[in-house]
């Protein structure tokens, strides 16, 4: 057997528990057969000395065993897994001794190609204790051979830095709450603190040696980051800002340490930082030199030298003289080592500086610090360390080929860190096969090498000083080399991509094969300086990684390669076409606009608009619209203005609106731009006067008096106003034609005339109407709106304060108060919410945010009233429309419903306010009051049940149950529409509404309810009727009872079950039963009746006797009885025991005949052709035809069955419980042809039959038997109760004409006399000529069981 295993592998140290570690072994059998078939195990504890040795050689390596920690679970494959989680911490290294094992022939010799010394073969030998044996019986012809396995751990981040100091507590290697302390002085900056224990310094507990930052993390107090920082490298704390003890006594610093690697590990620290106060007089201090030299690892008591070599000295004139802890001053002032083992290597400071402060001994006085800085020089002290390195491969063949370079690391500095690289050992006799360059670390290969070999080359790193470490790096031949390079499916590809394409989104897929089967790498050679794209280097799938934008560039042409594992390469090229998307909104030219046009021209021309789309297509066609409330109409196409009526300069002189230019996309995008047109004015109006009545007061005798001042109003913009007296004494009074100033001519005289009236016009206005004329003349006169407020329009952004509109009333009344006018804004829905006016002077203004409201209109109420008394006004409206010009941000959709149907189910109990369902709105506001946004329920709600509201932050739509009154009976389910409302420019029209299904559950609120037959004049409404042969057997169906439950499912089911005995239920209930799914009723026992006779004189023994009493019923003869009855009985019945007769009360013979009135049937069909007739004699034909097919079928029928006739019987009613009950229903008897139109009714509402109306016959041999006793009332009857008789019958001995037989003795019926008096339980013991089939009714009788049960008299 030939073995050629592979000799080592690598596991990740978090690699999960099952997982394939290594499948590379390979062992070759020449036998044929199940002889050749191999086997691998793991043996135990072969490899502990390996391990031992390995640990030996590098004593940081920790090796054991790999035998419980890694396994091969199919043997014949050889793939080893991981049973046991790995900690690199504790073991870097697992040795496994695998044995391979086969079957063969013991006259062979096995031969074993291994690539260990270790390897053997071993004939005729036994396995290792844990290796399981070989297929082969004989342990002669066994054959085996074993090799090592080197698993080496990968350590992986898997634990945080750690702060170290000699001192703290130590748990799993790590200090446990690190803390620092450091003291400065208040009022001295410190500089570089000293701090105690040690400095501050964190490691990586991981052996990656991950970089350490530091910072602060908290402090107190917060002004912490004033006064310190701390270096993120070293982690030394320095003092940036003088502290005094006014401030803080103390600061409690969080140091953190974190690591610089992805996962962001870190720890934490705290330093207490102490201020101590300044002394008052400080003592002065001096140094021979301000920098010293000396040895690191130097013994304590060494002295720092200067750089001449002279001791560092200190004078200072205070002997009480402080430092760091890592120096102190000698008795002669000589700065000397103060701490053990000073280490200038990394992480730890090549130089330490600190301060030195001289103190008055006993005094608080102090000198200023004076810096000083130690250098340690370096010590060769540390060994260079040399990575873990992974396997390598190498092809096959000859020559010089690089293997791998091994660089190591050495913390010392200058020639102690001088690194020199040999090559310790090589496996499998490869020493003359691989060479290393000693100044640099490259292996190199120098002799021919086959593939499928390994060997473990051992490189020792050597320092100048001699301290030197090994590493080990395992290669592996593969085969080689590589000719032929990958192979593209085509050498151009041509793709497109959407510009709007999602990120990691797939291009296309680039395929290449290569020839010998190497694995194939891609990547992009050029074309992709953007860096939009990406391509899997084992997949060939070109994705998207960056967004693309077709206005930025149109084209890509990538140069993807593919290269094999030999390095060999071929290239294709990728075409890509990034086709448009509707992404870019139109964009106007020069917004915004201003244009000019005379007043009083339609159609003239105002200006052009101009917008351009950076989109292609029909997304780049623009189209222009302006709001149909303007006077104004632009061409959509070319963006030409004119006006759409002639404008009038003294209405408006300025109208601004909004130009909107959508593009030719499905869902386009729009932008808008604003529009001022300036309206010229054109002399056309005409002066009118405001106030229509000037009061005066005038003394007499008083000339040249100044009366009153008309003024109008000329709305040109060349005011031209010329007044004149239209009517009054011209001779007493004039007026100043500019100014409009009343002045007596000469004194009046009261007595002759007290009141003078003037109507005063103008010269511009020859007109009559109200405003071309004033009166100059007290309240009876209300205001009056001079101008009908036109229509405004408003966009949702106009500011607060905005004018609206200005409305001006007039009061004719002559004198103050009554024409002093003021007014109201008194409104309509929430108009006073968003606007106000001026009492004053009536001007509207914006109140508040129009877009805190989706309302397109608003109705305002103005009133103006006098301050006369009383009080007049009047009033007018003013119509306000709002244009909201929102518009979701470009490269988002409107607010809408995510999805078109949601579905919810609620109890029928729940209460009013339970929530229903939150449906999410996306593309919301950010907040809840930045746009106006709410939602209610357009259909489906008919009946008020539900409310829909916007949730507190804006995110959702709630429905909830507005009145708890929903029942799932009345109505299973509800389809509600939800529609959002808000700004129309914000939402998605396209998703605007969603159906929500709301399912109604049930409960179980319903209680079962017994269906009895409709009300009738003999039957008893609310009770059952059957009946059954006193003789008949065990399971004769005697009646079934149907109840229903409204609530549906399982808790619409419903079982049946009779009502204990004792508990109202009769003594009927011990001889009966119910099935619980069906409600049929059964007989459930009998009793067996037998007569005690004394042997010796033949007579019946009375049932009190003492003979009978001691014998009979003891409870060894009630056993003994017991027993033979059932053995008589057979399996067919259970005997419970024995006990007296039942006595039933007597009651009056009594016969009924049930009369069916089915006369009234002919005088129905005569009232119904009378109606018929009255219809029409269409209906009358109809009927004939249908009266003719009815007659056919029943004479039909008659030839089909034969009715049997029963004769009515009658017998003593008390029997009824235990005769034969046979029922006669009222039938006619003489009239045959009335037997066809019987109609009964078998459902379970018509289940029911008066037992008033039952006659009762008892089988006997003779006629006279007719009413007589039952054996019940004889007092030497007793009975034998049997239950469960099924299939057997029992003689009735009052109807026997033998003697009464001895107990023990019975005799069965013929199962003739069963088959006469047996009851159906399909009721087919009543026949009729006709038989009739009432399945399709729908009462199957088969209902759903349900605990909660009802009863019913039976």
């Amino acid at each position: 057997m030939t073995a050629v295993l592979s000799k080592c592998g690598v596991a990740l140290q978090l690699t999960p528990v099952g997982s394939t570690v290594f499948a590379g072994l390979r062992a070759r059998d020449a036998d044929a057969g199940v002889n050749g078939l191999v086997e691998y195990f793991l043996a135990e504890g072969a490899a502990g000395a390996a391990a031992a040795a390995a640990a030996a050689e590098d004593p940081r390596l920790s090796a054991a065993d790999g035998f419980g920690v890694f396994a091969i679970p199919l043997p014949h494959q050889g793939q080893v897994t991981l049973v046991r989680a790995l900690d690199y911490e504790r073991t870097q290294r697992y040795l496994l001794t695998i044995v391979a094992s086969a079957s063969g022939n013991a006259t062979r010799s096995g031969e074993a190609l291994s690539d260990e010394s270790s390897d053997n073969v071993t004939p005729n030998a036994t396995p290792a204790p844990a290796a399981p044996q070989d297929r082969a019986r004989n342990a002669s012809e066994r054959f085996s051979t074993t090799t090592t396995l080197t698993v080496d751990v990968k350590d992986e981040d898997d634990l945080e830095p750690s702060f170290i100091y000699q001192g703290c507590t130590v748990l799993h290697g790590a200090c446990v709450n690190p803390e620092y302390r450091a003291t400065v002085s208040s009022g001295t900056l410190a500089g570089v603190l000293a701090v105690r224990p040690d400095r501050i310094q964190a490691v990586d507990m991981d052996s990656l040696d991950a970089p350490v930052r530091y910072s602060f993390l908290s402090g107190a107090p917060a002004t912490y980051a004033d006064y310190f920082a701390i270096d993120a490298a070293t982690g030394a704390v320095r003092q940036v800002r003088a502290v005094d003890t006014a401030v803080a006594k103390s600061f409690d610093i969080i140091v953190k340490a974190e690591e610089d690697t992805a996962t962001r590990r870190f720890a934490t620290a705290k330093l207490v930082i102490t201020v101590k106060p300044v002394d008052t007089s400080p003592p002065t201090i001096t140094a021979s030199a301000l920098e010293g030299f000396v040895d690191e690892n130097a013994p304590k008591g060494t002295r720092v030298l200067d750089g001449d070599g002279a001791p560092l000295t200190l004078a200072v004139s205070d002997a009480d003289l402080l430092t760091t802890p890592f120096f102190a001053v000698d008795e002669a002032g000589a700065l000397v080592v103060d701490e053990e083992k000073l280490d200038r290597d990394p992480p730890s400071p090549g130089k330490f500086r600190f301060q030195v402060v001289a103190r008055e001994r006993g005094g608080p006085a102090a000198s200023a610090p004076l810096s000083l800085a130690v250098a340690l020089r370096d010590v060769n002290d540390n060994a260079p360390q040399l990575p873990h390195l992974p396997p390598v491969a190498v092809p096959a063949g000859e020559g010089r080929r690089h293997v791998v370079r091994v660089e190591a690391t050495d913390n010392d500095l200058g020639e102690n860190a001088e690194i020199t690289y040999s090559i310790f050992h090589v496996s499998n006799n490869g020493r003359q096969r691989f060479k290393i360059d000693p100044q640099t670390g490259d292996i190199e290969t120098v002799g021919k090498l086959s593939a499928g070999e390994q060997y473990s080359i051992t490189v020792q790193a050597t320092d100048n000083g001699g301290l030197l470490s090994q590493s080990i790096v395992e290669v592996q031949v593969v085969p080689g080399p590589n000719t032929r390079s990958p192979v593209f499916e085509q050498p151009v590809y041509e793709v497109q991509v959407s510009e709007g394409a999602a990120i990691n989104s797939t291009v296309a897929t680039i395929t290449a094969i290569d020839p010998e089967k190497d694995p194939v790498t891609y990547s992009i050679v050029s074309g992709n300086d953007l860096r939009q794209f990406t391509i899997g280097d084992r997949t060939g799938v070109l994705s998207v990684i960056r967004k693309l934008d077709r206005e930025d560039l149109t084209r890509y042409q990538l140069l993807v390669k593919a290269e094999d594992t030999g390095g060999l390469s071929s290239t294709a090229t990728v075409n890509i076409r990034v086709t448009d998307i509707n992404d870019k909104n139109p964009e106007f030219v020069n917004d915004p606009y201003s244009f000019t046009v005379r007043e009083g021209v339609e159609g003239a021309k105002v200006g052009v608009v101009h917008a351009v789309d950076a989109d292609e297509g029909a997304n780049a066609v623009v189209y222009y619209s302006v709001p149909d409330d303007v006077p104004f109409v632009v061409d959509a196409m070319t963006g030409e203005i004119r006006t759409k009526v002639a404008l009038d300069y003294e209405k408006k002189q300025e109208h601004r609106f909004v130009v909107t230019a959508k593009d030719g996309a499905p869902d386009p995008r729009l932008a808008t731009a604003t529009v001022t047109v300036a309206v010229q004015d054109v002399e056309d109006e005409l002066p009118i006067f405001h106030i229509l009545n000037y009061p005066a007061r005038v003394p007499e005798n008083m000339p040249d008096f100044l009366v009153t001042q008309v003024q109008a109003d000329d709305p040109d913009t060349n005011q031209q106003v010329t007044y004149e007296i239209r009517q009054g004494p011209t001779d007493l009074f004039r007026i100043d034609p500019r100014t409009g100033a009343i002045h007596t001519i000469r004194g009046l005289d009261y007595e002759r005339e007290s009141q003078y009236v003037m109507i005063i016009g103008t010269r511009e206005n020859p007109g009559s109407k109200p405003g071309d004329t004033t009166r100059v003349d007290r309240n009876d006169i209300p205001p009056v709106f001079t101008t009908v407020p036109r229509p405004v329009t408003l966009s949702d952004d106009a500011p607060i304060g905005t004018t609206v509109s200005k409305l001006l009333a007039t009061d004719s009344d002559g004198t103050a108060p009554n024409n002093k006018v003021r007014y109201e804004l008194i409104g309509r829905g929430k108009a006073i919410k968003f606007f106000q006016i001026d009492s004053d002077t009536g001007v509207i203004t914006v109140r508040d945010s129009l877009r805190k409201e989706a309302l397109t209109e608003y109705l305002l109420e103005v009133k103006a009233y006098d301050l006369g008394d009383p009080r007049l006004s009047s009033q007018v409206q003013v119509q306000v429309f709002v244009r909201h010009q929102t518009t979701p941000p470009p490269g988002q959709k409107g607010i809408a419903f995510p999805d078109d149907t949601y579905t919810a189910e609620v109890p029928e109990n729940a209460t009013a306010g339970t929530l229903i369902k939150a449906l999410t709105i996306v593309n919301g506001p950010s907040s809840p009051n930045e746009v106006p946004l709410g939602c209610n329920i357009t259909a489906g709600n008919d009946d008020g049940l539900f409310a829909a509201t916007i949730s507190p932050n804006g995110r959702s739509c709630e429905v909830r149950l507005q009145r708890g009154e929903l029942d799932h009976e009345t109505s299973t389910s509800y389809k509600l529409t939800i529609a959002l409302q808000t700004l129309m420019g914000l939402i998605d029209p396209m998703h605007r509404t969603s159906q929500l299904k709301v399912q109604v559950l049930d409960i179980n609120d319903n209680t079962p309810r017994f269906i009895f037959p409709e009300d009738s004049a003999v039957l008893s409404h609310g009770k059952y009727y059957g009946a059954v042969a006193a003789d008949a057997p065990i399971g004769t169906s005697v009646i079934q009872v149907k109840a229903e439950d409204a609530d549906s499912g399982p808790r619409g089911a419903v079982q049946y079950a009779l009502v204990a005995a004792g508990a109202g239920a009769g003594e009927g209930a011990d001889f009966f039963a119910v099935d619980a799914a069906s409600g049929v009723l059964d007989p459930a026992g009998t009793d067996v009746w037998f007569y005690l006779v004394d042997p010796r004189n033949d007579s019946v023994l009375e049932r009190a006797s003492a003979r009978v009493q001691r014998s009979i019923l003891s409870p060894g003869g009630v056993s003994n009885i017991t027993h033979e009855v059932a053995m008589e009985l057979a399996a067919a019945a259970t005997v419970v025991g024995l006990h007296e007769p039942l006595q039933e009360p007597v009651r009056t013979p009594t016969t009924a005949v049930a009369a069916v009135n089915w006369d009234v049937f002919p005088y129905a069909l005569i009232v119904i052709a009378v109606v018929i007739l009255v219809l029409g004699v269409a209906g009358i034909v109809y009927i004939c035809i249908s009266w003719s097919r009815y007659k056919a079928y029943k004479e039909r029928m008659q030839r089909m069955y034969v009715v049997p006739r029963y004769d009515p019987v009658f017998v003593e009613p008390n029997l009824k419980e235990y005769e034969t009950q046979v029922l006669q229903m009222s039938v006619p008897l003489d009239d045959s042809d009335s037997y066809n139109d019987l109609q009964l009714d078998f459902s379970s509402k018509n289940h029911a039959f008066s037992l008033d109306s039952v006659s009762y016959l008892t089988k006997d041999h003779n006629e006279d038997s007719i009413g007589q006793q039952s054996p019940a009332s004889s007092e030497a009857a007793t009975t034998a109760r049997a239950s469960s008789v099924v299939g057997a019958g029992l003689s009735d001995p009052m109807n026997a004409p033998d003697p009464p037989l001895l107990p023990g003795s019975f005799s069965r019926a013929s199962d003739e006399d069963f088959a006469a008096l047996s009851a159906s339980a399909t009721n087919e013991n009543v026949a009729f000529r006709e038989k009739k089939d009432y399945s399709h009714l729908g009462f199957s009788y088969l209902g759903d069981k349900n605990a909660v049960e009802t009863t019913t008299e039976l």
